[in-house]
């Protein structure tokens, strides 16, 4: 009886929020259970948890992550997370590309035929977990004027990672496109599959969009990318379909057909598996609502709105 009311407690502590803007998302998170495969990130990912453990496996190694331990995640990079025995509460933040590109511009940073990327995977920086801390504060209160401050504080956080945590390396085989940063080989490869991703979308015809055989474009992609092209078109796909549960109120069969998914059940396990959270409960947290019938709060904040 004890132990069943206990787990009710931790059950009904569980919440999350969801901020999402057009250049960068933070997802700010507390659960009993959580797991993740971020297939294809697009974007750069810093992950800081707050409370609990969790153990991140990336590119063959394994790191633990608790409070003050933050991991640095460029694009590209397959990688899973795992929440460990207590409940785990986490801050993730999600830059775009263009955004780092702009700041990179600001700052003077700018040069042809360059590249950013995270120096070290895993790092301990107070400063920097300090805003991730004042960052999951302002997502979760809500408060007015709530897009200025989150603006001034990823701006802050952009500063701070390009001071201490990002490295610019010079290859003239990568070129910005609205994409991101792209091997120009497979630029047209890439843009091919953001535009025709609601449909089928075969190797024949990506390799065809980068003029190459399939079997050369196949291998150049993996070894540029680090995944195959249907990793990516997949992460692709599921990156759409968050925009169109926090944006729209198409149901979810539509929004997983809009997205290549024919049945819901396979979208549905497809996007629980890629950020932790049934569409449902994505769509809940990025729009505000107060309550879902199992008791898990999403996207309220525990301090009264103004």
């Amino acid at each position: 009886m004890n132990r069943h009311c206990r787990q009710n407690r931790e059950r009904s502590s569980e919440r999350a929020f969801i901020h999402m803007t057009p250049r960068y998302e933070v997802h700010c998170l507390r659960k009993n259970a959580f797991a993740l495969t971020a297939i294809a990130p697009t974007g750069y990912t810093v992950h800081g948890v707050l409370h609990g453990s969790a153990r991140l496996s990336v590119a063959g190694e394994t790191f633990q992550l608790h409070e003050g331990v933050i991991a640095l995640l460029a694009p590209a990079v397959r990688y899973s997370l795992r929440s460990q025995q207590d409940v785990l509460e986490m801050v993730v933040l999600r830059l775009e590309p263009s955004l780092i590109a702009d700041m990179a511009a600001r700052l003077r940073l700018t040069r042809i035929g360059q590249e950013f990327t995270f120096r070290e995977r895993i790092v301990s920086d107070p400063q920097l977990a300090a805003l991730l801390r004042s960052l999951h504060q302002e997502v979760e209160r809500q408060w007015v004027g709530q897009d200025v401050i989150l603006n001034a504080l990823v701006d802050q956080i952009l500063v701070h990672l390009f001071r201490h945590h990002l490295l610019v390396r010079h290859n003239l085989d990568v070129e910005f496109s609205r994409f991101g940063f792209v091997d120009r080989r497979l630029r047209r490869a890439i843009e091919f599959i953001h535009t025709h991703f609601d449909g089928e979308v075969r190797l024949a015809d990506m390799a065809r969009a980068a003029f190459m055989s399939a079997f050369h474009f196949a291998r150049l992609f993996k070894r540029v990318m680090g995944m195959t092209p249907h990793a990516y078109l997949m992460g692709v796909r599921l990156r759409q379909a968050a925009r169109l549960l926090a944006t729209t109120d198409l149901s979810l069969l539509e929004i997983g057909r809009r997205v290549g998914y024919a049945s819901q059940s396979h979208f549905t396990k497809a996007f629980k598996a890629w950020t932790g959270l049934t569409p449902r409960e994505y769509r809940q947290a990025s729009r505000g609502t107060r309550s879902s019938p199992n008791g898990l709060l999403f996207g309220t904040s525990p301090v009264e709105r103004l």
